[in-house]
């Protein structure tokens, strides 16, 4: 790749987030979308048309495309492993949705494939890149609420309505826990360090659980001693919300994307219509370009990782444990 040549993208989905990372590009420099697919054509011209991109109807020929160098892999979680691994395949660099694959072995052989071709793989835990929870993150790192000893976070939004409704069925996505939770458990292992037990309850615990309505309560205990509560819920009525407080043997922080306007929704399509409510405003530049930039220089070798594929690979292991603890009704050692 020509240093002074803009860094070509492939979206490989064009739903809700693939449009999302797709306009962000527009506020990162020396990044272009170069091609777009998706399973459904005409949503890959639609996006194509706005982004400048080109359309293609086969993911071989969009990963084939000379000017093509970083797949971007937008597509439903169950689709990670076999899209990430063609685009390997194909010589590309990887940027995937979280989480990184449905199970650990599929994210093993990500991994390991990624750095068998020599490629990089870079895994788009969001919210790390998230102002609030950056200083968030910092502070506790600095020691402002001294010894963590409890955080609670919460995650809250209606249910998505993504393709097929694939987000209904635990064993494609994984539920609000895996789709959404995970945000807060990777957040969580990257400040406070390793998991060691893991207790969750939910609506997926049972098969009985109305349809279209999730909901998990997780509990962890961290090698540091700290515990945290953490609740993933797709069973709101309002918009997407997020809050949470951490308190240490010195003190407490809080927050509340409420009385913030960094974290306010918009919906993208009509409430009837296919969605996933996510936050859209922001009172500084986007989270999501902020990522691509950085994702960006390291694949230009100009940063190293924020976060690398062994990390997402244990947010993803603490997410699966707590959907253990959810079916077995017991703690889960990690």
């Amino acid at each position: 790749m020509d240093e002074k040549e803009p860094l070509g993208l492939a979206i490989l989905g064009a739903g809700t987030i693939g449009t999302i990372h797709s306009l962000c590009v527009a506020d990162v420099p020396g990044v272009q979308v170069r091609a777009v697919w998706s399973r459904t054509f005409s949503r890959a011209q639609e996006l194509a048309a706005r982004v400048g991109g080109q359309a293609y109807e086969s993911l071989e020929e969009a990963l084939a495309a000379p000017d093509v160098d970083v797949a971007v892999i937008c597509t439903p979680t169950f689709l990670h492993e076999p899209h990430t691994l063609a685009a390997i395949n194909a010589g590309k660099h990887v940027i995937c949705e979280k989480p990184l694959a449905r199970d650990l072995k599929s994210a093993e052989t990500i991994i390991e494939a990624s750095q068998k071709a020599g490629v990089q793989l870079h895994v788009a835990h969001v919210v790390r890149f998230f102002p609030e929870f950056r200083r968030l993150h910092d502070l506790v790192q600095e020691g402002v609420v001294g010894q963590p000893a409890l955080v609670r976070m919460a995650r809250v939004a209606p249910f998505p309505r993504g393709s097929g409704g694939w987000h209904n069925q635990l064993e494609l996505s994984g539920g609000v826990v895996l789709d959404m939770g995970i945000h807060d458990l990777d957040w969580l292992l990257w400040t406070l360090g390793p998991a060691e037990r893991v207790y969750a309850r939910g609506l997926y615990s049972s098969p009985e659980r109305p349809s279209y309505l999730d909901y998990g309560l997780i509990t962890a205990r961290f090698a540091n001693g700290a515990m945290a509560h953490v609740e993933a819920s797709w069973a709101e009525v309002g918009d997407f919300r997020v809050f949470g407080e951490v308190s240490g043997d010195k003190g407490l922080l809080t927050y509340d994307s409420l009385n913030s306007t960094a974290l306010s929704v918009e919906l993208r399509q009509p409430p009837e219509a296919p969605g996933v409510q996510v936050p859209t405003s922001y009172t500084t530049k986007s989270p999501y370009a902020l990522q691509m930039e950085h994702f960006a220089a390291c694949i230009r070798g100009e940063e190293d990782p924020l976060i690398t594929p062994e990390e997402a690979f244990q947010a993803l292991r603490l997410a699966l444990a707590a959907l253990e603890a959810m079916e077995s009704n017991q703690p889960v050692a990690l």
